[in-house]
Parts: structure tokens; sequence; C-alpha cells
């Protein structure tokens, strides 16, 4: 198969014949076949239709592809609907005189040198009435659109609008189009609409698809430009797979000077993305029927689009380079994906598409500077195989804790992100404020100045929450680490316990109700997190209440194994409190346990907070 490249002749190298790369430099055997394998997947090979076109040979790509390079094409045979031979080899005639595979030389050096190509005759008026929507979202690109509008306007194929959304630009963008495009503006060749402020690139989208006159969608960014066949290319495709409703092909990276694309892999795509939506068509019933672009999203909104698509519609994959990605001056563009970090839809990409495991973990801080550090190193750590989403929650510190948070944030910002606007919300409404940001399908949450002591903690409690379902949580044994002291302890009460799921009667047992004892050593579910009531946040959100809540939900888990460390220190929360701060914030914890409870569990907690406070607390 090696020796038909070429019609027997290598472009570049001499001809190489299976099974005998003996006696040859084992390069030039490795170059025949990557040289043919660019070919076979270039996507300008069709088996199917090239059978129906010469039913005597027999089936199975290999067969039939090797036919079409040893002797197909001398005999004026035509690869697919998508490449005519004869016309290449009249339009560059150095390629006839060197008695070179047409197709060969088209993909290993001609689509380099910006030689055209054109499909057979016979597929022209079939294609011809295939009709697109083109869509530009642009936001404060007006010095570089105009490439990506006249790179529309000239294809070669015409049965095309093209739908400008500007989503309020502020540098003249409005009154440039108008000035450069009137007469494309004025036909209805380009359709403009314009948002009078900025709402988003998906929101953009999404108004263009709703204006749409024509079935077939196309996407193109203000940045990039397509190839003059794009839509040609297309419509040929959606012409010969009638039915399909995605298709998607290959682009040139400008910056790492690369064409990406390769056949469809769906397991493959929900890991990483390598389809980009300027080279990604679709019928506009995908649309109609699953919905747009998800608004929420600031980052990856392609990737999601184009997944949920995908998904109910598999695409047909298109070989060829189509779409210059000019990304080499990326910094100039001022794009979102240099701006924002992309651990939040990242996780809630692939959450929603069950990819694998996604954690938030949300590290709450305030005045923690001597601790921080240790804080955020012990959760980027952290390892196993699950997604992690960061998130530091800073509220408000004035010691310089904010300064150290900024300092990891600049070093990890392709792994953490930072909230927080230097307000003091107060325990509560950090706490509430970092569990609505989370994205990831479990919660875990790291006070400031606490840390975690094992590696494997969020992998193992990921693992106990998968494995038992009706958990509403899981927490671990804690240790005490105090300043000035050797070595940290354990918690009697917790070191008593001989069961991995507790209910509320297990919390009962003890007298101070406080088996967690601390929140971060406990694992959560987002969503549970996120619906929790009011009443839990009204004094401070505590251990506690929170057992008592969730346990109507389903058991608690524990794990027998410590994983996380817990300081006492003279600037903490609770051992920095007056004795009788201590014992207030001890009986509203309580009440508000009381309040969430189970109606069986009532009467004991009435019981423990008449004994040990005495006196209801004022209101």
């Amino acid at each position: 198969m090696f020796r038909a490249l070429a019609g027997g002749r290598r472009l570049t190298r001499h001809p190489v014949k299976p099974g005998t790369a003996s006696g040859r430099p084992l390069d030039d055997f490795v170059s025949a076949f990557e040289e043919y394998e660019a070919v076979r997947q270039s996507g300008l090979f069709d088996a199917r239709w090239y059978q129906t076109r010469h039913p005597q040979l027999p089936a199975g790509e290999a067969r039939l592809f090797d036919h079409y390079l040893a002797s197909g094409w001398k005999q004026g045979a035509d690869p697919s609907p998508y490449f005519d031979g004869a016309d290449y080899l009249a339009a560059h005639p150095d390629v006839a005189a060197s008695g070179v595979n047409p197709l060969v030389h088209y993909v290993l050096q001609g689509a380099a040198e910006g030689r055209a190509i054109r499909a057979p005759a016979d597929t022209d008026a079939a294609a011809a009435d295939v009709a697109f929507s083109v869509i530009l979202a642009t936001f404060n690109r007006a010095g570089i659109i105009e490439d990506a509008i006249d790179a529309v306007l000239g294809q070669t194929h015409r049965n095309f609008e093209l739908i400008i959304v500007d989503d309020g630009s502020t540098d003249g963008t409005q009154e440039r189009l108008r000035a450069r495009y009137g007469a494309e503006l004025e036909s209805g060749r380009i359709v403009y609409l314009r948002f009078s402020r900025n709402i988003g690139v998906s929101s953009a989208r999404n108004a263009g698809l709703l204006v749409a006159r024509h079935p077939w969608i196309a996407y193109v960014d203000s940045d990039n430009t397509i190839r003059p066949r794009f839509l040609d290319a297309f419509a040929r495709r959606i012409v010969v797979e009638d039915g399909t409703m995605t298709f998607y092909a290959r682009f040139h990276q400008e910056s790492r000077q690369r064409i990406i694309g390769k056949p469809f892999d769906l397991d493959e795509l929900r890991q990483q993305n390598y389809i980009d939506l300027g080279v990604f068509v679709h019928n506009i019933s995908c649309f109609r029927e699953l919905g747009g672009f998800d608004i929420s999203l600031r980052r990856l909104v392609d990737w999601d689009v184009i997944l949920k698509f995908v998904h109910r519609f598999p695409p047909v994959f298109i070989g060829e380079v189509l779409l210059n990605y000019r990304d080499r001056d990326a910094a100039k563009l001022n794009r979102i994906s240099d701006r924002e970090a992309v651990t939040l839809p990242m996780a809630r990409i692939l959450r929603r598409y069950k990819v694998r495991p996604t954690v938030t973990t949300v590290i709450v801080s305030y005045n923690q500077k001597d601790y921080i550090a240790q804080a955020i190193e012990s959760v980027l750590a952290q390892r196993g195989d699950f997604f992690h989403d960061i998130v530091v929650a800073d509220d408000g510190s004035t010691d310089g804790t904010a300064e150290i948070v900024r300092d990891f944030h600049a070093r990890y910002a392709h792994r953490m992100r930072v909230i927080g606007d230097g307000v003091n919300r107060g325990i509560s409404g950090n706490f509430r404020r970092a569990f609505e940001t989370a994205g990831g399908e479990f919660l875990a949450v790291l006070e400031g100045d606490d840390y975690w002591s094992d590696k494997n903690k969020l992998a193992r409690q990921i693992a106990f929450l998968q494995e038992n379902p009706d958990c509403s949580m899981v927490f671990c044994k804690i240790e005490i680490e105090t300043p000035g002291t050797r070595g940290r302890t354990t918690l009697e009460r917790q070191d008593r316990l001989n069961t991995d799921k507790l209910d509320g009667s297990d919390f009962l047992a003890d007298p101070s109700l406080n088996l967690i004892a601390n929140f971060s050593s406990c694992l959560f579910r987002s969503d549970v997190m996120k619906a929790l009531p009011n009443g839990l946040f009204r004094h401070r959100l505590s251990e506690i209440a929170l057992a008592f809540h969730l346990e109507t939900l389903g058991p608690i888990g524990y794990l027998d194994r410590p994983m996380s460390v817990y300081r006492q220190h003279a600037q903490g929360v609770w051992t920095g409190a007056t004795e009788e701060a201590q014992r207030a914030s001890g009986r509203l914890v309580r009440e508000a346990a009381l309040r969430v409870a189970r109606d069986v569990y009532k009467p004991a907690i009435q019981a423990i907070i008449d004994t040990k406070y005495g006196a209801p607390s004022p209101g």
C-alpha cells in the first residue's frame, strides 16, 4: 500500500514496499506510513462513494483506497465527491508533468502551498442547494473583524447569509461595518444585530440562532478566517451524508504551526475538546431540540454545546483543513480565555456529561496569614482520578492573608480561583458565597488555619460517597495540633466510633453533639449544600446543626482515618473566644440543630440545651 503513494514514487523519499524495510533506513519506512495515513485521513477519500462508482472491486476501505492509489487515479477515477483529480492536474501542469497522484500531491504539499481544488461537477447542483446561516458574534474587535467577514463573503459556495451579532461593542464596530459593507447589509447578505450592552458570547450566538433563516449553521470568530472552500466542503458532505446532523473539520493553529482535528471519538472528546466551533456545522434542528449555548458559562461554551449536540447526533469528520486559527498574537486580543479561570466551567461540563468525578474545594480564610500557605499547599497536593476546582474565599482579611492568596493564584491560576471583594461578610456569609460558586459534584471545605495531612483525603472520601449513595456526607477523623506542644492528638469521641454510618442517635450519644468537630474533615454533595435552609446560617454555620439537617437526608459517613489537622490557637474562632462567648454561641448552634432535627431527636436536644445552657437566649 505504501508503494501506491504518488503512483509508485514518493514526494520526498524513495518508495518503500510493505514488508521490505530491511536494507532501507527505518525513518523512510515510518515516513511512508505517515504519508499514507495523512492521505487516508484527509477526508478526501470516501470508500463508500468509491465503491458505488466501482462495484466490481472487493469491499473494504483499505482495499478500495489501495486501488485508488495504485491504479484508480490513472484511470481517471475520483477519490470522493469532494475532489476532482482531473481538474487538479489541469489546473496545475507541474503536478501533471511529475506523474504524481493528484490527491497525494494536494494532501502532502498542495494544500500548504494554497493550491485550489474543486469537486466533481456532477455533485455541484445538489450541493448548491444547501443553505447556511453563518453566525459571527463579536465584541470590540473593530480592528480585525473585517478579515473574518471578508473570508465569509469570499466563499466559493454562495448560498448563505452572514449574521453578525454585536455584543455591545464600544469601539466603533457598528460604524465601521456600515461604512464598509453597506451593500451587503442592504441586500441581506449580511444581517446585523446589536445589543445595547455587553451580555456575553453565549447570548449573542443564541440570538443569531433565533433569527437564522437557513437550515445549516456555521460559526466564525472575529479573530479567525475560514478558507474559501469552507462552505462548499460542508455542503458536499451534507449532500452525501444525508440524515447526518453534525459535521466538523480540521483547522490550522498559527501559533504552533500545527493541524488539529481527528476522527470522532466521543470518549476522547468528553475528556478534552479537539473540535473548534469554527469548523463545526450543525442543522438548526439540533438547537431547536436541545437548546443553544449555556449563558451561565463564561468559558468552554463551545465545547459544551458541541458535546450537547454530538451526544445526540454523532458527527461526520471532514479531514480537510478549513480554518486558520489566528492565535499568534493572542495577547493582543484580550480573550476571555486569557483572563478568567477555567476550573469552574470545566468542573460543570465534566459533571454534566459524567466524564469523571468533580470536586470543588472551598478554602475559607480570614486573617490567617501564618497558616494559609500550608492550607493551600495541602489542597494543591491532593491526588486521584477526579477534577479539582479550588476556590479561595477570603473574607476581607487585613493582615496580609489576601496578599498570600493572590501570590498562590498568580502561580496556580490554571488550578484555582479566588472570590472575595475585600468586604467582611462574616463566617456564615462567606460560607454561603463559597457554596454558591461550587461547580463540582462534591464539595470539600478547608478552613484557612487548618490543613490536610493525607494527599488521598479527597479520593478516599469521593470513593466512599460513590459507594454509599444513601449517605448525605462523609467526614474523617481529625488530629489536633496545638502551638507549643509536640505531636498531634485525636478526639476521644471520634476514637469511640465503631461504625462508618451515623445517624442522629450517634450524635446524641455524645454530650457535645459534635462528632464532626471541624468542617475541614468533611466532604459534601454540592447540590445539598447549595440548598441549605436559611436558618442554618442565622447565627453561624456549625457542624452540629448541619449534621442534624443532613441526617434527615441520609446517613452521615465516617472514615476512621486521620486525614485532616485542626489547629487550636488563640486566634481561632472558637478557641480564641471568651468562655461567655463560647457558652452563648454553643446554645445558639444547638437551638439551630433543634429547629432542623427529626422530631424523634428534638426532646433529647432540648434537654441538653436546658441542662447545659440554662435560660433561652434572647429573641
